[in-house]
């Protein structure tokens, strides 16, 4: 479970920072393995894309970087 909270986490960072080259490569090991985190990913981008929205400053391509 700890590695699940390292991942979650470093998924919400990507929201307000770049992640390191290191970063994503835990992120891309991880979620083949982890439903629970790949779930996760897809409630962040859909909370974002529903900020965005809802805010009027949605574009198509605004969705956080998936590497």
């Amino acid at each position: 479970m700890g590695k699940c909270k390292n991942i979650t986490r470093l998924l919400s960072d990507a929201l307000d920072r770049s992640l390191t080259t290191g970063e994503w490569v835990a992120i891309r090991l991880h979620l083949p393995t982890c439903s629970g985190c790949r779930n996760y990913r897809k409630q962040i981008r859909l909370l974002r894309v529903a900020a965005h929205t809802a805010s009027g400053s949605a574009t198509p391509g605004a969705v956080q970087r998936d590497e």
